[in-house]
């Protein structure tokens, strides 16, 4: 009976293989991307990234009255920083893999890419509905508006980071 390969968390360390030298060398499956292309839709992504990044903090910095003792308005808005910086990691993932890429970091970062770029844009929507309710309940105060371009930034960033279709640059 042929020995069944390991499937779960740590499948991709059967792609590894011992070498002559004693060390491990991946023998696994690569996907490879033009160069030029690559690095176009990478600066595209970074700077889209950078974008969103700077829309999620500002309104932590400016006095935005909801989030400062509104459970309903900060909650939204801390998924939306924590999702941006997991979108900020996945970009990250795909930067300093290399060309080729192989197989385990495609399969979490390229191919998940796409979705994970709706999660910021989800958090901003939330924290921009929670805002508004938390205006239209009374609540007064500065930065309401810096908060709602914010969101408007990054809802703007997130959708063209979805539609560069990273994964279609890549090859197997």
């Amino acid at each position: 009976m042929a020995a069944q390969k390991k499937r779960g968390k740590g499948s991709y360390l059967n792609d590894f293989e011992k070498s002559q030298d004693g060390g491990y060398v991946y023998a696994g499956k690569t996907w490879h991307a033009d160069a030029a292309a690559r690095r176009r839709i990478l600066v595209k992504l970074w700077a889209l990234q950078v974008c969103m990044l700077l829309a999620a903090f500002l309104p932590g910095f400016v006095t935005t009255a909801g989030l400062l003792n509104t459970f309903y308005v900060i909650i939204p808005y801390v998924f939306w920083l924590i999702s941006d910086f997991a979108l900020a990691y996945t970009l990250g993932n795909v930067t300093f893999g290399g060309n080729p890429l192989r197989d385990y970091i495609y399969e979490r970062s390229v191919k998940q890419y796409r979705i994970r770029t709706m999660f910021p844009l989800a958090g901003a929507a939330l924290t921009a509905f929670a805002l508004l309710i938390f205006l239209l309940r009374g609540g007064s105060g500065e930065g309401e508006v810096v908060c709602f371009a914010c969101c408007g930034v990054q809802a703007a960033a997130s959708f063209l980071a979805e539609q560069c279709k990273i994964a279609d640059i890549w090859m197997e």
